[in-house]
């Protein structure tokens, strides 16, 4: 069977726009003598729709849509994700996620997606009800096998700790079905493509079936899909795999032999380099957003964030602000300007320190004798908040947050200071890693200069202040909070490792007593297994850390 594989974009909500947007590639499909177009996982509504589920007006817009597809769909089929409703048993939502097949004017088909993922950013049990059962479809010569996403995770044959009793991909191979189908709406983190190849060759080398894994890519909020469908044959050998961080159109003859695709995920600084771009370019997109702002300090993270502003935007439509007080070092501004001229961007230099003395000479006579601390130091970056806002609302920039994973994690960054802005987009990058892409983007030539990448990190808010006055190395720090956050140990197991427990009871200890700052942070763009924001979900006010 000829497959075309639709890898789309959509928006979560633009019910019309997807709907337009599917059936242009449907079109596309047929002239190019596909026998089926395929579509990714709920690429009516966009993934995931959250809270807009409930609204009856929206899921009355999709089965409308969905009805709409299905009379315009001819002898090619049409295969899209979609949300239906079944009231029968009066018990739960009613409501599913499915994939609908439309073919000669008619919703022919529609399987119910079994396997509802409640874990890490996904939170479809909160909406949706399980399929009560999975069936074949007979379509041109073939018996299809169509899953949705987590429904194809759980092989016996791959997972040594599964997460759900049911295997509702092995129910359909034992149906008689001879081509598999998987539309997917699946959250990219480093190295989650390689676990796709991974599992879905021992699948279909087991099975002996081809398979049409079909993928959504953009990004919709923090998180980012990456696209690369997937297309292997009877031996597990990967036919033929989209591109990734952009929209594909191919089509897959799963009668036919292709060569073997063995390159399938790039390294970390290729693939996280592309991610970023892609969260960022979407999150303007799809908001609305023409120009972004970044307040540019002279260090690694703010070079690095104003870089990929660049990558997402264009020079034209990037503007960077200059911030310096008396504590700024002369290098601060001298490499920004470097810079500045690299990546041929406008700025503007403003100095914080008129305003920080005006404040400290209005609120000195409140703070009494007590002697100047940390709140000083939040004052300047509050300041320099307040006027990057200001610019932001005079003229409609998108203000993007410049905090890295490892600052966020122990709170080194201001509420309502350098936490200001619409979407953090380093947020989930280890500082160590903002090292790693620092270089890769100077692979060519310099472009952040190297002084920027050489010297050592610093705030800035005090004298002769270094990071590493409070802080162990990153290399050590970013090691623990890979550990805490990402694998989920704790003091003794992370104290193996690490070997210094009274170093791992500080930082877990700043870890959570900052997650207050975190509730109220921008979102962040997520590129590993467990990033800051919806995914992590740890309370503020808690007793198991004091």
């Amino acid at each position: 069977m000829k497959i075309a594989v639709c890898q789309i974009n959509t928006i979560i909500g633009d019910i019309e726009g997807n709907k337009n947007k599917i059936l242009e590639y449907y079109e596309k499909s047929i002239q190019a003598g596909a026998d089926l177009a395929v579509f990714p996982e709920l690429s009516l509504c966009g993934y995931p729709p959250l809270d807009l589920v409930e609204k009856n007006e929206f899921r009355e817009a999709i089965t409308a849509a969905s009805e709409e597809i299905a009379r315009k769909s001819k002898d090619v089929g049409i295969l899209f994700g979609t949300i239906t409703e079944d009231y029968e048993d009066n018990i739960g939502t009613g409501i599913y996620n499915s994939a609908m097949l439309c073919y000669d004017g008619e919703i022919q088909f529609v399987q119910q997606k079994t396997l509802i993922p409640n874990y890490d950013v996904f939170d479809e049990v909160r909406y949706f009800e399980s399929a009560k059962d999975v069936y074949v479809h007979k379509f041109k010569g073939e018996t299809l096998g169509i899953s949705i996403c987590e429904d194809i995770w759980n092989d016996a044959d791959y997972w040594k700790d599964r997460l759900y009793d049911k295997d509702p991909v092995q129910t359909l191979i034992d149906k008689g079905a001879t081509l598999l189908i998987n539309i997917s709406a699946s959250p990219y983190s480093y190295g989650r493509r390689t676990i796709r190849y991974n599992m879905l060759s021992v699948l279909t080398k087991d099975s002996k079936l081809p398979l049409a894994y079909v993928s959504c890519v953009g990004a919709q909020t923090d998180l980012i899909f990456d696209g690369g469908s997937l297309c292997f044959n009877g031996s597990g050998e990967l036919q033929m795999l989209g591109k990734t961080y952009e929209e594909d159109f191919f089509v897959f003859d799963s009668a036919k032999e292709y060569e073997e695709i063995k390159e399938y995920e790039k390294s970390f600084e290729e693939e996280v380099h592309e991610a970023l771009i892609l969260g960022l370019k979407d999150y303007a997109g799809k908001t609305g957003f023409k120009r972004a702002l970044v307040g540019l300090s002279g260090g690694i993270d703010s070079a690095l964030v104003t870089y990929l502003a660049v990558k997402a935007f264009g020079s034209d439509n990037v503007h960077v602000l200059l911030m310096p007080s008396e504590y700024s070092s002369e290098g601060s501004v001298k490499d920004s300007k470097k810079l500045i001229d690299n990546l041929g961007i406008s700025w503007n230099n403003v100095s914080i320190q008129p305003v920080f003395e005006k404040a400290l000479e209005m609120l000195t006579p409140l703070f009494g004798n007590r002697p100047p601390d940390v709140t000083e130091e939040n004052m300047q970056a509050r300041i320099r908040g307040m006027y990057l806002m200001s610019l932001s609302n005079k003229f409609g920039y998108l203000l993007c947050t410049t905090g890295n994973k490892s600052e966020m994690a122990v709170g080194y960054a201001t509420l309502y200071g350098d936490m200001c802005g619409a979407l953090a987009v380093i947020g989930d990058v280890y500082k160590t890693q903002v090292y790693k892409l620092a270089k890769f983007i100077n692979r060519n030539g310099e472009i952040i200069p190297n002084e920027i990448i050489t010297k050592p990190p610093s705030a800035e808010l005090r004298p002769e202040q270094k990071d590493q006055d409070t802080l162990p190395p990153y290399e050590i720090l970013d090691e623990i909070l890979k550990l805490y956050l990402e694998e989920s140990k704790e003091i003794k197991e992370i104290t193996e490792i690490i070997g210094d427990k009274d170093l791992v009871y500080k930082v877990l200890r700043m870890v959570d007593m900052n997650e207050f700052k975190r509730k109220q942070a921008a979102p962040v763009l997520r590129v590993s297994k467990k990033a800051f924001g919806y995914g992590r979900r740890f309370p503020i006010v808690q007793g198991w850390r004091r």
